[in-house]
Order: C-alpha cells, then sequence, then structure tokens
C-alpha cells in the first residue's frame, strides 16, 4: 500500500527557525570558553572529577584570602613602624636638646617643647590605617589616646593636679612651688607620680586601648602578633618624661629640685627609646614573616592554578573551530529561512 507524506514550505521554515536557539546557545557557550579559558560547564564537562576542581578551587581561595589578609597586616604594620620612628625621633631629640643646656636652663627650656611633643605623641598613637587605630591592640575601633592637654582637663591631667595638690599642699602654679625640695621632688615623683603611670592607671585615664596585641594567620600553619599598642611600657615611660617636663610647674623651683626633675626626665627618655627600637624590632619581624609567608603562598596559589587549569581549562583553538562551524551553521539556517519565506504558490500560479 501506498502513503503520502506533504512537506509544506511552512514546516521546513519551521524547523530552520527551531534550530536557531540551539545554535544560539553553543555559540554563546563558546565564545564564553574562548573569553573565560575553561569549560562554560565545568560540571557537564567533568563529571564525575568536579568534586576535585571544587576542592582545588577552595584550597586556591583560602590563599587568597590569607593574601588579603597579610596585604591589610602589612598595611598595619607599616602604619606603626612610621608612627614609632617618628615618637622615637622627637624623644631622641628632646634628649639630645637636654644635653647640650646647661643646668640653670634646663628645665624651663625644654618645658614647652615637651609639651607640643606629648600632644604630638596622642596624635601619632591615634594613627589609623584603613579605618583601624593601629596602635589600639585588639580594640581596633577607637581612639587609643585621649590628648593630655585641653578643656576640660584630661582625666590625665586631672590626675596629676590632684597627685601634686594632695602631697605639697597647693596647687603647682602656687608661689609655693618656690620652696619645693629637691628630695620633696624625688619622693613626690617615685610615690605620686610613677603610679599615675602603671598599666592600671594608663588604662583608665590615658587609654582606651586594649593591652593585647592582634593576632594574624599568615599562612595555613602560621600565627603572629601583626600589632603593638598604646599601652607598652615605653609609651608610659615617654608620657611620664613629657607630663614631668611640662606639667610641674619645675621653672618655678630650686635648682635643685629642676635637676631632680630633669634628671628623672633624661632617664625615661632613654629608657622609652630603648623601648620603642624594641617595638620597632618587633614589627620589622613580623613584617620580613609576612613576606617570606607571601612567597610561600604565591607559590602554592600557582601550583593549584596549574592544577585547575589541567581540568578545566579548554583549548583555544579546537573552541575557536567550533565557533566558526556553529556561526556558519547559523548563517545556513537565516539564508535557508530567508529563501523558504519567498516560496509562494502566487507566484508559481501568476
Amino acid at each position: 500500500m501506498m502513503t503520502t507524506s506533504f512537506i509544506s514550505s511552512l514546516s521546513l521554515s519551521n524547523a530552520s527557525r527551531a534550530s536557531v536557539p540551539r545554535l544560539q546557545a553553543e555559540l554563546a557557550r563558546a565564545n564564553r570558553e574562548i573569553a573565560d579559558g575553561r569549560f562554560a560547564d565545568v560540571g557537564l564537562e567533568l563529571g564525575a572529577r568536579v568534586g576535585e576542581s571544587l576542592g582545588l578551587r577552595q584550597r586556591r581561595a583560602e590563599l587568597e584570602a590569607l593574601r588579603t589578609g597579610n596585604d591589610a597586616a602589612s598595611l598595619r604594620l607599616s602604619t606603626s613602624q612610621a608612627a614609632l620612628k617618628q615618637v622615637q625621633a622627637a624623644a631622641d631629640a628632646l634628649q639630645k636638646d637636654m644635653i647640650g643646656l646647661t643646668d640653670q636652663q634646663r628645665a624651663g627650656t625644654v618645658a614647652a617643647t615637651a609639651g607640643s611633643q606629648l600632644a604630638a605623641l596622642a596624635a601619632a598613637l591615634n594613627a589609623s590605617a584603613s579605618g583601624q587605630y593601629v596602635f589600639g591592640g585588639t580594640r581596633t575601633g577607637v581612639a587609643p589616646l585621649t590628648a593630655y592637654a585641653g578643656s576640660p582637663a584630661s582625666p590625665a591631667r586631672a590626675a596629676v593636679d590632684a597627685a601634686f595638690t594632695a602631697y605639697f599642699g597647693f596647687a603647682k602654679d602656687s608661689p609655693g612651688a618656690a620652696g619645693v625640695s629637691a628630695d620633696q621632688m624625688k619622693d613626690f615623683l617615685a610615690t605620686r607620680i610613677e603610679p599615675l603611670f602603671s598599666e592600671a592607671s594608663w588604662t583608665s585615664q590615658w587609654s582606651q586601648a586594649a593591652s593585647r596585641n592582634l593576632d594574624s594567620r599568615i599562612s595555613l600553619s602560621e600565627t603572629i602578633e601583626t600589632s603593638v599598642n598604646a599601652n607598652a611600657p615605653a609609651i608610659r615611660k615617654l608620657a611620664m618624661a613629657y607630663v614631668i617636663a611640662s606639667d610641674l610647674n619645675l621653672g618655678a623651683m630650686p635648682l635643685e629640685t629642676r635637676l631632680v626633675a630633669t634628671g628623672r626626665v633624661q632617664t625615661l627618655l632613654g629608657e622609652a627609646s630603648g623601648g620603642l627600637v624594641a617595638m620597632q624590632a618587633d614589627l620589622g619581624r613580623a613584617q620580613s614573616r609576612i613576606t617570606d609567608a607571601n612567597s610561600r603562598l604565591e607559590a602554592q596559589a600557582s601550583l593549584l592554578s596549574t592544577e585547575i587549569g589541567r581540568l578545566e581549562a579548554v583549548d583555544p583553538a579546537e573552541a575557536k573551530t567550533r565557533v566558526d562551524a556553529v556561526t556558519t551553521q547559523l548563517q545556513m539556517s537565516y539564508a535557508l529561512t530567508a529563501q523558504l519565506r519567498q516560496l509562494s504558490l502566487v507566484a508559481f500560479i501568476a
């Protein structure tokens, strides 16, 4: 039995148009693979091995996160180093000036300099990087040091004023300051001033920093301290030296009394300078370890990238060949559709 089938121009045109979305999807996929250098659908291409690829990518992302954290730590360390160098240079300059002055000149001459350097100390220790206060220890969101001078008086200055009045029985700007003896000054500094710069008093009157430094994980197996804080002994000694030199009205006191005070200031400046050098050395060691860690992270990330490429990378030449082939098919489909649309019985009847 014979059968007949009917083929119409409409069915041919529809068949041609139906292939266009598939060809367009294939073209987009091939172009994406050329641009990205990897399979457009990794799961489809790798099958059961896609878990291996995802594991490698996760490990590389962890290395990249460590590197980003190291960049932030490096910025914090370099900012801290710059501030400490500035603070140390000011302390060393004041000590040098004091050595070059006579006994009669020393107390009066350094008072103004010490006062300005005390303000500069607060400004340096309130340095920030990327929105975090670098001398705040683990409390990075709050400015660590409160300025000593100002109105109203800071808690630290009020404590010094109160200690002076309680010990001597008069305010430091009183005419009675002319009668302060050397022995009184020595005892006052040891029993009233130094306790004000203990860590407990410092953190309640001067500093809002935490005494614990920041720890940073710099590699898969290393965690180190990557900060210093404003509560360090060297900082407290330096502030005490500046306060003694600038805010006890030494110029109104007898020469012997001034010598006791300025001698203590020079000792404190020397101890503070040594402590600042040690702090900078700690930061320098941390910077060196981060540099070494970054080198290892880069090498590890490079190896992982190579393995990922081995699994996911496409052959650019093969992808280009597919683009050319699909483009040719699309052009043929478009041409065939256009020709079929021109077919009409009307033309033949006429």
